[in-house]
């Protein structure tokens, strides 16, 4: 086989990559003598590199003997990274570099700089960068291209967008690298003011412009500008490829405009995974579970495998919904089929698991998870128990993830803070701002903003306001948290000051913030202040009342006793009149102020609502009784005992050395192991006040046995 029919040979199998016939080619290349010929070697280099047959590769190299042709070298390093093995293209270089005689040239740094990018590998790039800028290669339109691109896979996106700036000639590759540095950087309208700037500057965009664009489109929810792209694309006469279509559809579905979504996704022919995922996302957006579930039969009929951002974008959506059903039809074909799941994918299953209500296979998916050493898991599980109201578990699963010695990051802090405020355990708090400290997590914001409620909700009002003092940024959510601390622990007037600032400053208070305000007053009893920040809502900010904004009103009025006042304004608004939550707002203020005739009213209006609560007849009954209306309260207490109404169980906690004691109200049989101590406490307790209790004194005591 002569020289010619070689190279034609190695080229037609050079995409195959079959290892067998790149033995065969290559026992015929010996058996010619040609195994010295740079071009034959080149190829058959790449066709051993493409098969990941790295070491048969390497053989044939150092059979040419560190030859001082640099377009095999050249070639050699293009394979290496096309292939993705960036480790062996860096080494090479650096045996390159060694070399006398030869020097890498304008071809030989492109591979170099993608392998750095490819490994995050930023320090090594700024030395290439700083050897071009010296040599001069640098403006080179693919060089400059190549060490833009090294910097945005990097993450070091200013330093990309300074390459770019001083570029002098810039090719549409250049312009797709810094369009994609502000994408990922999350400057979305940065990416399209650079993208109009290409179409300006006389540059055709290409599918990978065209569908950055368009996916920036769809994250900003820009759908007029989405469509102008998409026009502008139709104008043009620009093929739609799989790249494009599957942005297109992604975009329009976050638009809300599936029909047109769907048309674009019938249109394409053939249908890619990537085309198939972006159409049941479209749907997931709807949360249209159905449909997503007819989508994924569909393309598994039609032999298209499904990658794990099939089954995440499936599993999601199911979660959202809480459709137990078709996630358990997802983790059925994931087993059926024996698919690896990664980390994603089984995550996606435990967060399903966790919002259907089954915890115990959500963690029966973590007991299976491959890679219990990440974060990622750990953080989904403590945040799944807490979704489910299982705080101590959550709590537990946190000290769990320290004690194998897994690092957390600020997700897990965000997620285990929550639950600290939710038990209003300081002591494990502390502990955990502790952790967050020796993590060098106290710049981070979502991380700060959490520990400063949890100190608000645990009482430890000054440690709030040492971390809000800290925040280098304040947005409306810090200083509405800070306002809510002081209020609650009955600050009014500091959470006054509080706002006042706030209104200096840039941020703009919402209606959170106003609701956070009008509470501080009414637990202060502030009541001109309370009623003044109402209508400073609705005069200087147009925020309109919602029901949360007049109930807080009518708690003020009630703890003021204008009571009548306060069912007026009920009354006089078709929004307010018939709400249970405000009624019960008065009820509740008519017993403090044992106003019987309005607070009778108000109950019965409230048993007619929801006959089945038994607080209202418990309070209505105590109403009764401060009257001395004994023929009432024993009527109400008949009416409980024949509809069977029943009051959930008092639960209550409390933390002695660091450790949580839990124990539920009326329960005799505790499995507390000091239940005797405790006991015997409370027997002596009781003795004790029987002792001190004057005869004189007449008790009445109205029992209700539910």
């Amino acid at each position: 086989m002569d020289y010619i029919q070689l190279r034609s040979l190695l080229s037609s199998c050079i995409h195959s990559k079959s290892l067998h016939k790149a033995k065969l080619i290559h026992q015929k290349l010996l058996a010619s003598g040609l195994q010295h010929s740079i071009p034959l070697s080149k190829n058959l280099i790449s066709l051993y590199i493409s098969c990941r047959s790295t070491d048969a590769a390497e053989s044939v190299f150092e059979a040419l003997g560190n030859p001082l042709d640099i377009t095999l070298w050249n070639g050699v390093l293009a394979a290496y990274t096309n292939n993705s093995m960036f480790t062996h293209a860096l080494h090479l270089f650096d045996k390159l570099l060694l070399l006398p005689g030869i020097a890498p040239d304008s071809y030989t740094y492109p591979s170099v700089l993608k392998a750095c990018g490819g490994l995050g590998r930023v320090a090594c790039g700024r030395k290439l960068h700083s050897l071009l800028l010296k040599n001069g290669c640098v403006s080179d339109v693919v060089v400059g291209s190549s060490v833009l691109g090294m910097y945005g896979k990097c993450g070091m996106f200013k330093d990309a967008v300074q390459v770019f700036d001083e570029m002098s000639v810039r090719d549409v590759p250049c312009w797709n690298a810094v369009i994609s540095c502000y994408f990922q950087d999350g400057q979305l309208g940065k990416a399209l003011e650079v993208f109009d700037r290409m179409v300006r500057a006389g540059l055709v965009p290409n599918s990978t412009s065209l569908a950055t664009a368009i996916s920036a489109c769809g994250r900003l929810l820009d759908l007029d500008k989405g469509k102008e792209i998409h026009l502008e694309l139709v104008r043009n006469g620009v093929v739609v490829d799989d790249f494009v279509g599957s942005a297109l559809v992604d975009m329009y579905g976050k638009c809300g405009r599936l029909d047109l979504a769907k048309d674009i996704f019938y249109r394409c022919q053939p249908k890619s995974v990537s085309l198939w995922n972006s159409m049941i996302s479209a749907h997931s957006w709807k949360g249209d579970t159905e449909s997503c579930m007819e989508l994924f039969v569909r393309m598994t009929e039609e032999q298209v495998k499904p990658t794990a951002t099939t089954l995440c974008s499936l599993l999601m959506v199911c979660s959202r919904s809480a459709h137990l059903r078709h996630g358990k039809f997802v983790h059925g074909y994931i087993t059926r089929h024996q698919i690896g799941a990664d980390i994603y994918v089984n995550c996606s299953l435990m967060d399903l698991y966790f919002k259907c209500g089954h915890v115990k296979s959500a963690e029966y998916i973590f007991a299976e998870v491959s890679e219990p050493f990440t974060a990622v898991s750990w953080n989904l599980m403590i945040s799944g128990y807490a979704t489910a109201g299982l705080y101590f578990e959550s709590l537990e699963f946190f000290a769990a993830m320290t004690k194998a010695g897994v690092k957390p990051d600020a997700v897990t802090f965000t997620s285990v803070l929550p639950v600290c405020s939710q038990l209003a355990v300081l002591e494990k708090g502390k502990q955990i701002h502790q952790c967050i400290t020796e993590h060098n997590l106290e710049s981070n914001e979502m991380v700060m903003g959490a520990l400063l409620d949890m100190y608000s909700k645990c009482g430890a009002i000054g440690e709030a306001r040492n971390v809000f003092n800290r925040l280098p940024d304040r947005d409306c959510v810090t200083w509405t948290s800070m306002i809510t601390a002081y209020g609650s622990h009955g600050k009014g007037h500091e959470a006054i000051n509080l706002f006042c600032e706030m209104e200096k400053s840039r941020a703009k208070p919402d209606s959170v913030t106003f609701l956070a305000v009008m509470s501080a007053c009414s637990h202060s009893g502030l009541l001109e202040e309370g009623c003044y920040y109402f209508n400073h809502m609705v005069s200087k900010y147009g925020i309109s009342p919602s029901l949360a904004h007049y109930s807080c009103l009518i708690d003020i009025l009630g703890r003021a006793g204008r009571l009548y006042e306060a069912y007026n304004l009920l009354q006089s608004n078709p929004s307010t009149k018939d709400d249970v939550q405000l009624l019960s707002t008065l009820f509740s203020a008519c017993r403090l102020h044992k106003n019987i005739e309005l607070g009778e009213e108000i109950g019965n209006l409230l048993i007619d609502k929801d006959p089945n609560d038994p607080s209202t007849y418990v309070t209505l009954s105590h109403m009764y009784a401060y009257e001395n209306k004994w023929d009432e309260a024993r009527e109400l207490k008949v009416k409980i005992r024949r509809q069977s109404l029943q009051k959930s169980p008092g639960y209550s906690w409390i933390e002695i050395h660091k450790e949580i004691q839990h124990f539920f109200a009326g329960s005799n049989k505790s499995h507390h192991p000091d239940n005797n101590l405790v006991m015997e406490c409370l027997a002596v307790l009781n003795s004790h006040m029987e002792m001190e209790a004057s005869p004189e004194v007449e008790q009445f005591t109205i029992i209700c046995c539910y």
